[in-house]
């Protein structure tokens, strides 16, 4: 079974596009997500990637700045069309504001409940809103460009 998905992981990433994967991980539009205790409309699920990525972040975090530019490079090798991504900064007074806006407009406030401030890594969503995976600062590209693969292939 791990030989099948790890091909099946290859295979998607061979064949995954990679024209906007830079600007997908910071300025991709984040559909709105369903979550426990959240609605969300049947066509709006439908056109929603089937995995969320989502980065907690500042700009003081040491691991985040080792982390980012390893996830906008294997953002390169997956297909983005599969992966919402948002991004959580905690860097100031202004930007956990604005977090908390995007977490309440995205369904995601009982994540950012749930996980709260702490910094330096990526939760992967289901759609349900369900974590898949986490992606730390000590993965590097290879094993971040898999993990993402693994949880598009578990989400469909």
């Amino acid at each position: 079974m791990k030989k099948l998905l790890s091909i099946l992981a290859l295979i998607l990433v061979s064949f995954a596009g990679t024209a906007s994967a830079m600007d997908a991980w910071t300025k991709k539009p984040m559909p709105k997500i369903a979550t426990q205790g959240s609605t969300m409309s049947e066509t709006a699920m439908a056109q929603r990637a089937p995995v969320t990525a989502i980065m907690f972040f500042s700009q003081q975090c040491t691991s985040c700045k080792i982390l980012d530019p390893r996830m906008k490079k294997a953002m390169q090798a997956v297909n983005t069309d599969k992966i919402n991504v948002v991004t959580f900064d905690f860097s100031n007074k202004d930007a956990i504001a604005q977090t908390r806006t995007t977490a309440e407009e995205n369904g995601l406030s009982d994540v950012l409940q749930s996980y709260g401030a702490k910094t330096g890594y990526v939760v992967l969503l289901d759609a349900s809103g369900k974590e898949i995976d986490k992606i730390k600062v000590d993965h590097d590209e290879k094993e971040i460009a898999n993990k993402l693969t693994n949880a598009i292939i578990a989400s469909l």
